[in-house]
């Protein structure tokens, strides 16, 4: 059952990320960022928990990184820089 609700969640953000993160809605990026950390963290917890800790568990601690750094790339805080106005 653990394995239905992490695939049922990789479609619901492949969703989010094909549609709304792709036309720049800030809170996709929050979701994605909410939705990765809880999914992440929680299969690494329920593998420190059943004590299911090998090299194929590490793919959850890259999988984080991965996705932080993408988000952190992609933020849609405001920018330092000035913008300059469009002449026509």
């Amino acid at each position: 059952m653990y394995g239905v609700y992490n695939a049922a969640f990789g479609v619901m953000s492949t969703a989010v990320a094909v549609t709304a993160f792709r036309r720049g809605d800030r809170w996709a990026w929050w979701a994605l960022l909410a939705g990765n950390t809880i999914t992440l963290v929680s299969a690494m917890r329920y593998d420190w928990m059943v004590n299911a800790i090998g090299p194929f568990e590490l793919s959850e601690y890259l999988g984080l990184v991965l996705i932080y750094g993408a988000l952190a790339v992609t933020a849609p805080f405001p920018s330092t820089r000035r913008r300059v106005p469009a002449t026509v």
